[in-house]
């Protein structure tokens, strides 16, 4: 064997050991996840409810609509695709572990696409290793894939964009890495079509206009084909669920100016910073680049972390934000390589102190989160979900629609308005008090199970109430999180419990005393009447 051959051989295994290195610490930390929520939990529990969203709509796909109530068509889920990979075993424990499933493999392609993405910027040895060691943590990788959500998915895509224009732009070959993610990016998420444009964009711009054209096609296609099925249906285009956090004036951060208002003062706000800032030094490094292909995945890279300050979200169980601080985060180390002396080493320690607010904002702050959130979902979502189709067995009105609405034989009411755009065109019009009330009546729903401080203003002069669902913070060996605040991420602790008819109020009161006796440990019931 030449010295040549042997030298290619060894950078070959070198290459392989970072791509190892990253999927194994990515999935030893997801696995840990696991098992502590699991041992807190005593049951395996999404940490968001939203999952249960795609989940029923995937199940009304299957039965041959498309929302969450039989005969209702609605759009709750964002993702066009998501809900598709969700539709085996519909309606069964099989297709709950779905998520968990999806989640995995993308957390493994996250993983391994930014160890070659490592590599690609010229990455060698120890520095690579541990740099795709920490990467998961970093980066979130493994907390975005304990949500259960199309977060990890999305991530991987917009990785193998990435991955891809390194190639194009240095090889002049557009691989099926780089189109399979610019599909599956805006596929999977809204947020992905910048970056699939983008992306078609550097193509353009490299002298290949036509591919660069038509990529851009295939790009925006799963979007407008969305749009267009939904249009069909007689909804508006743009997905309720967008439209309802448009309009929210929640806390989950949109734009630039209001992301930093709202989020300085809290701890997402540590990874907005370090998206501000990691974006401005790859954009730094695109302009001090002499290397084309460095330039050029600087550049993409600033562009996409811009773009998602500007349009994205930021924070909820840092959910939305990791694709593109694992973006701009490899746009910088691409960017860094080119570059020598003091410059190097000023834009390294940047790169470093990022990384910290990183650290602390995902490892120390965002992952235990992952941990506790499921026992929430568990005591709350999941109680009232057991509520509603096996003691009530009626029609309700909530605003947290997910776990209550899957597999429920019953018709679900969305006051929120995420499976409802009539709610949420009231909700948001500034409507009279009572607003819920006529909306409950023609849907025939019997009882009611909401947050007051969400949606207090809807509650009907005849509504009575029920009682309250609680969580038991002692009870649950969670008493260190009793006080409001970071400790979980939730609507509310506490769930308002109506008959929204006071004839209902007997038949219901009894039928929450027999499901109030069968809580499980750390959720408690109030009843305001008595049986």
């Amino acid at each position: 064997m030449s010295v040549s051959e042997g030298a290619l051989t060894e950078a070959r295994a070198s290459a392989t050991q970072v791509v190892w290195v990253a999927m194994a610490v990515a999935l030893a930390v997801f696995a840990a996840l696991q098992l502590a929520s699991l041992r807190l939990v005593g049951s395996f529990e999404y940490p968001l409810d939203d999952v249960y969203i795609h989940l029923a709509v995937a199940e009304q796909i299957a039965a041959g609509n498309y929302g969450v109530n039989p005969g209702e068509v609605s759009s709750p889920a964002s993702s066009p695709l998501y809900p598709l990979l969700l539709l085996p075993f519909a309606g069964t424990e099989l297709q709950r572990m779905l998520p968990l499933l999806w989640n995995i493999v993308g957390l493994l392609a996250s993983a391994a696409l930014f160890g070659r993405i490592l590599i690609q910027a010229g990455l060698q040895g120890w520095p690579a290793i541990a740099t795709a060691a920490a990467a998961p943590l970093l980066l979130n990788m493994s907390g975005i894939a304990a949500i259960g959500m199309e977060h990890s998915l999305h991530m991987a895509a917009s990785l193998a964009i990435l991955s891809g224009l390194f190639d194009m732009v240095k090889t002049g070959r557009i691989g099926a890495l780089l189109v399979v993610g610019i599909v599956l990016a805006p596929a999977l998420r809204p947020e992905g079509l910048a970056l699939s444009l983008l992306a078609a964009g550097a193509v353009a711009l490299n002298g290949r206009w036509t591919a660069g054209i038509g990529l851009a096609v295939i790009g925006l296609a799963p979007q407008v084909a969305f749009a267009g099925f939904l249009a069909v249906l007689g909804l508006d285009p743009v997905p309720s669920s967008v439209l309802t956090k448009l309009g929210a004036g929640d806390s989950e951060a949109s734009g630039l100016l209001s992301s930093i208002s709202r989020n300085l003062s809290q701890v997402s706000g540590l990874a907005l910073l370090a998206l501000t800032a990691l974006s401005l030094l790859a954009a730094v490094c695109a302009a001090l680049a002499r290397a084309r292909e460095a330039a050029w995945i600087a550049f993409i890279a600033a562009m996409a972390g811009g773009a998602h300050l500007i349009a994205g979200k930021i924070g909820w169980l840092n959910r939305y934000e990791p694709y593109a601080i694992a973006l701009v985060f490899a746009g910088v180390l691409a960017g860094l390589a080119p570059l020598a002396g003091r410059l190097r080493v000023v834009f390294a320690g940047g790169l470093v102190v990022a990384s910290l607010a990183l650290a602390l904002q995902f490892v120390l702050l965002g992952l235990p989160l992952v941990v506790r959130n499921p026992l929430m979902i568990h005591l709350q979502q999941g109680q009232m979900a057991r509520f509603a189709q096996d003691y009530a067995k009626a029609p309700v009105a909530v605003n947290d629609l997910g776990w209550v609405s899957w597999t429920s034989p019953n018709h679900v009411l969305d006051l929120w308005g995420l499976a409802s755009s009539e709610a949420r065109r009231i909700r948001l019009s500034d409507p009279a008090p009572g607003w819920g009330a006529p909306l409950a009546a023609a849907e025939g729903v019997r009882f009611a199970m909401i947050y007051d401080q969400w949606l207090g203003d809807a509650v009907g002069a005849e509504w009575v109430r029920l009682g309250t669902l609680s969580p038991d913070f002692e009870t649950a060996r969670m008493g260190i999180y009793r006080e409001r605040g970071q400790a979980f991420v939730l609507g509310d602790y506490d769930v308002a419990f109506y008959a929204t008819d006071p004839e209902a109020v007997p038949a219901l009161a009894e039928a929450l005393e027999e499901w109030a006796a069968s809580l499980p440990g750390g959720a408690r019931f109030e009843p305001a009447v008595a049986p």
